[in-house]
């Protein structure tokens, strides 16, 4: 199964993550969401999280390689939880639909973030910005006295 351009992202990320192998590691949404901006040199979306249905995929790809075995976790705050363990377990069926649920009201690193900041890699400092006009001022105050002095 090909992977999308977000979802080798989120592999790589959790490779370098999770270290060496053998090593059990718990790595949180927060700490994924970041390394991928780190590696991909990303300035927007600091709060963004990681799609649930993009992380399966990476996670599957990993497992299917036979790498590594990571289970899957949501705590109270609907936030993801990955831990490198010895086998896979993957997300409950009321937690799956609970992290679908609270998706929609969240910000989410897409694979279209990573594809417009290498479109916009060679455009800066274009000067493509329209220059101010030149500014007149109004002179209402010496009209104002001399209507009060004559």
């Amino acid at each position: 199964m090909a992977l999308t351009q977000i979802q080798e992202e989120i592999a790589r990320a959790l490779n370098e993550l999770s270290g060496k192998e053998g090593s059990k590691a718990r790595i949180t949404e927060a700490l994924l969401a970041k390394k991928i901006r780190e590696l991909n040199k990303l300035e927007s979306k600091k709060k963004a999280g990681i799609a649930l249905a993009d992380l399966e995929a990476a996670v599957s790809q990993l497992e299917d390689d036979g790498k590594s075995h990571y289970a899957l976790t949501v705590n109270s705050a609907n936030e993801l939880m990955i831990e490198k363990r010895d086998e896979s377990k993957p997300l409950t069926q009321e937690a799956h639909h609970r992290r679908m649920q609270s998706e929609k009201s969240m910000t989410l690193l897409k694979g279209t973030d990573l594809s417009a900041k290498q479109k916009t890699a060679g455009k800066k400092g274009s000067g493509s910005k329209q220059k101010r006009t030149k500014r007149e001022s109004l002179s209402i105050y010496g009209d104002w006295q001399n209507s009060a002095d004559g």
